[in-house]
């Protein structure tokens, strides 16, 4: 391809003489060589820093400056071999400690194939904002809106699956920054050339930009040594009307001090690639000492938020910044801390938070937090937005009488002449009627929501209690609550499409007088969205937990820019809208977690396992879990 591109310039230009081009060379004065070279060397730390978001979104662990500085040798050595996929993680796998033969393959990809799709933007931009040719603007408009549909359609669908090859896309912030770096280098090596212009030739640095970063795309595809030939044709074709000896002359010196002489560093470099230091960054931030990434199974039952044992359930982790820990989950998109922190200060997770989200490309965001914890964000530069308000209620004080619970009342007794009776599951739940009774709910509210809010699945209501509604001899609701040691946290609730009036209200009651009798101090309804557009949302909720007279305590979600507050928020509502789907547990795989699960539990339900032992008929011929061990022992 080199070959067949320098045969077509060459059939196009007259080229000079050997004295006349070294001439023109030699008419270089020596503050156009060294500004060049500054050039070089902005562009070349603008590929470091590209490098290094393309660690983070491998997760390499090995980000820091010693990467950086091989980045940049190991685009400067297949700049000048050539087919830069193969030569390019050759150099990285060389000269990075601790790199694999597949991470350096996959850095190399990632760095190639984003580069152009950000070298295209650039190119869309400037062909609209500095047309050199008249069909220049559709050209670059339609390069544009390519790329802010395939910007879309990464937020939208956060992987791409090829067959059984699935590929996760780069995050919105990871995208900003790529394109930041790669608009910084193609500036900087565009400005290298025209600095190097012999003073014949009257070209505008925007022309030439726009023109070069046209080049450097047709160079980089064409995989040949150095973009030799393509770059030059397109340089030739797209600037017909100037000096072809003059425009060869500052290709050639641009080839010198932009190819030759970062190539000859990177060559010394790779020579000998021991001399490297160990390239992981050294821990610097004290708040970052003892940072540990604990499963959600090591969820302490002893924790200030119930609610945040939903992590069991939507790939959640304990994130352990030091003696704090935080209730984590991780996105495509953000890092996101559910609640306040499980165990510690909030105010020393902050800038933990912020280093951990940024190490994965992404923005980091505190999620549903309490007034104090908000203010103290504030207090830090954060930018914080009242999104819910949450419904508390206390077991130990609580009374239906006052004129606040009059409403409540009346459901109550609804329910009592319905004939409705609730009490707390056994140990082995009737899944297979609660489960029918899940599908009846979403068949008529839609599908569960999940992400910040729990979803019906076997494993996950092991941890919680659980309570039933029945109504004669079959089941026509439940609800299910987070337990810890000073909290409980309402969470599902599933009632029947036909269910009497105050069932879920004769639900709840039941699980507050318990949690009563247990002697727990706060009972959570959960929260409702109190902002601006809350208005237009289910007031219906709200209405519900109104009758039990809550003390309302507002909710905050925290970030530190605004940008990070509307890349969290579209996130979050993504996840919770359409959240991926709940793996289904086995009876078995259910009843030997059961078994083994009784921490956050108490002892107190072991005494009524004997009294659900017994043959109850349901709704459709079917028996509880319980109920049908019973009827199998007679």
């Amino acid at each position: 391809m080199a070959g067949l591109c320098l045969w077509a310039i060459f059939t196009r230009i007259e080229l000079p003489s050997l004295s006349d081009l070294g001439g023109l060379l030699g008419g270089l004065r020596l503050w156009q060589w060294l500004a060049a070279c500054g050039a070089t060397g902005i562009s070349f730390w603008a590929l470091g820093r590209y490098d290094s978001v393309g660690h983070r979104h491998l997760q390499t662990g090995l980000d820091g400056p010693q990467a950086r500085h091989a980045g940049m040798a190991a685009i400067a050595f297949s700049q000048l071999v050539g087919f830069g996929l193969l030569t390019g993680a050759y150099a990285r796998w060389r000269m990075v400690p601790g790199l694999t033969v597949m991470q350096a393959a996959q850095l190399t990809g990632l760095v190639g194939v984003t580069f152009l799709a950000a070298l295209a933007v650039i190119s869309g931009i400037a062909m609209v904002l500095f047309p050199v040719f008249v069909w220049f603007r559709p050209i670059g408009a339609l390069l544009l809106a390519v790329a802010g549909a395939a910007s879309l359609l990464s937020f939208v669908a956060p992987r791409l699956n090829i067959g059984s090859l699935s590929l996760r896309w780069p995050s919105l912030a990871a995208m900003a920054a790529l394109s930041v770096w790669a608009l910084i280098d193609v500036m900087a090596a565009g400005t290298a050339l025209w600095i190097l212009l012999p003073s014949s030739l009257d070209i505008s640095w925007t022309t030439l930009l726009v023109v070069y970063a046209i080049a450097l795309g047709a160079a980089i595809l064409s995989s040949a040594p150095g973009g030799t030939g393509p770059l030059e044709l397109m340089v030739f074709s797209l600037l017909p009307a100037h000096d072809s000896a003059g425009l060869l002359a500052a290709l050639l010196a641009f080839r010198l001090v932009y190819y030759a002489l970062p190539a000859a560093i990177a060559c010394m470099m790779m020579l000998a690639p021991e001399r490297l230091k160990t390239i992981r960054a050294p821990v610097t931030d004290p708040d970052l000492l003892g940072a540990q990434h604990r499963s959600a199974e090591t969820l302490p039952h002893q924790r200030l938020r119930a609610e945040s044992g939903v992590i069991r359930q939507n790939g959640g982790h304990v994130q352990a910044f030091g003696f704090n820990q935080l209730a984590l989950l991780d996105s495509p998109q953000i890092s996101v801390a559910l609640f306040d922190p499980v165990i510690g200060s909030f105010k020393e997770t902050l800038t933990p938070l912020q280093r951990y989200a940024r190490q994965r490309n992404a923005a980091p965001c505190y999620y549903k937090c309490s007034a104090r914890n908000a203010l103290a964000a504030r207090q830090a530069g954060w930018t914080v937005l009242r999104i819910a308000s949450e419904a508390v209620v206390s077991p130990i004080n609580f009374s239906e009488s006052g004129s606040n619970h009059r409403q409540l009342r009346r459901k109550l007794r609804h329910a009592e002449q319905a004939g409705i009776s609730v009490r707390p599951a056994p140990p082995n739940l009737p899944l297979a009627q609660m489960a029918a009774l899940d599908l009846a709910w979403q068949n008529r509210h839609g599908n569960a929501h999940g992400t910040t809010m729990g979803r019906f699945e076997a494993n996950y209501l092991a941890t919680q209690r659980v309570f039933l509604a029945w109504q004669q001899e079959r089941i026509i609701g439940f609800v299910s609550l987070h337990v810890a040691k000073t909290e409980w946290c309402l969470d599902l609730i599933r009632i029947c499409p036909n269910a009497p009036d105050g069932t879920g209200h004769i639900l709840l009651r039941a699980a507050i007088a318990a949690a009563k009798e247990d002697e727990i101090p706060r009972l959570s309804l959960a929260a409702v969205p109190d902002h601006r557009y809350a208005a237009r949302m289910d007031q219906g909720l709200r209405r519900f937990k109104a009758c039990f007279a809550p003390d309302w305590q507002p909710r905050y979600m925290a970030c530190p820019t605004w940008g990070d507050m509307v890349i969290a928020g579209f996130e979050l509502f993504r996840l919770i809208h359409h959240p991926d789907p709940v793996q289904p547990t086995s009876l078995t795989q259910f009843d030997a977690l059961r078994s083994g699960h009784g921490a956050d539990h108490g002892a107190d339900q072991d005494a009524e396992t004997a009294e659900w032992h017994r043959p109850r008929p349901v709704a459709g011929g079917m028996q509880s879990g319980s109920a049908h061990s019973a009827a199998r022992a007679s």
